[in-house]
Order: C-alpha cells, then structure tokens, then sequence
C-alpha cells in the first residue's frame, strides 16, 4: 500500500513538473494593460497616401504578471544582430508583418527582443514563426525599434495555424 501511495506521490509530481514546464500561448494585446490597448486600437489608421509622418502611439507600459512567464507567441522576425556566419543571434518579434520597417512601428509593449543562446541559420523575415522562451520585462532601444520585453528564446519554428 505504501508503495503504490509513493508511486502515485511520484506520478503527480511528474505531472505537475510537465505542465509546469509547458509554455502559455499568449495574444499580443495580453502584453498590454487593457486600457493601453484600447487607446491603441482607437488609434486613426496611418494615411499611406501623404507625406506627413504619421503620428507614434507609443507605450511602454507592461503586464507584471508575464515577467518570468514562459510563452509561446506568434509573430514576424525582424533580425537586429548576426554572427560572422551571417547566422541570426537577436531580433525583434512583432505581431505584423512589416512593422519596424514601415512607419510608425508598434508600441514598444507590442515588440519582444528576442535573444538566442546559440545563433541559429537566418529565418525567412517573410515567414511567421512562433517563439517560446521565458519573458522579462526589459527596455531595449536601438535605431530600429523600442522593446519593452526581452525573451530568452528556447525555440523559434515556423508558424503553423
């Protein structure tokens, strides 16, 4: 009897480590406060058609409850260093094709500097990709985008519905 008690003990523990261990899969509005994200999304849509730049909405304002969280998000590869091999090492993850590269970007709250322990072939910047890693909130500024997030990547793989 003491022996199957054990066992069970054993199995659940297992159990309880495994999910543990699993990602959350998360939506980019999760990683803003709910009324960041109104703001955001009541936001004029950018006239492509003029010349005037268009206005920022920026937000650096952040989810506590995801620090330390491990995710899986879907996103598009923005690549921002290389090692000598041309292989990618950091990047951006944001939710849209394209932003970063055309204007304005999202806020800083909508994109995750992505870190990778070992660079990995270059990605596809076409391709969506779902990232899984553990979350930090920390700012990351450079000349082509503002983070809000970091995420130490365990896997990066291409998107799949």
């Amino acid at each position: 009897m003491l022996t199957r008690l054990l066992i069970s003990m054993a199995l659940l523990s297992f159990c309880a480590a495994a999910v543990a261990d699993e990602a959350r899969e998360i939506e980019w509005l999760e990683l803003m406060p709910e009324e960041e994200a109104d703001a955001w999304l009541n936001e004029p849509e950018v006239d492509h058609t003029g010349y005037a730049s268009a206005e920022v909405f920026q937000s650096w304002e952040t989810v506590s409850e995801f620090d330390g969280a491990k995710i899986r998000i879907p996103g598009f590869v923005v690549p921002v260093e290389t090692d000598g091999e041309g292989n990618l090492r950091t990047f951006f993850l944001v939710p849209y094709f394209g932003a970063c590269i055309h204007v304005p970007p999202p806020p800083a709250n909508q994109i995750i500097y992505g870190r990778l322990e070992e660079p990995i072939e270059m990605v596809n910047i076409w391709d969506a990709f779902w990232m899984e890693g553990t979350l930090r909130i920390e700012e990351v500024t450079n000349e082509t985008a503002d983070s809000a997030y970091t995420m130490a990547v365990d896997s990066l793989k291409p998107y799949s519905g």
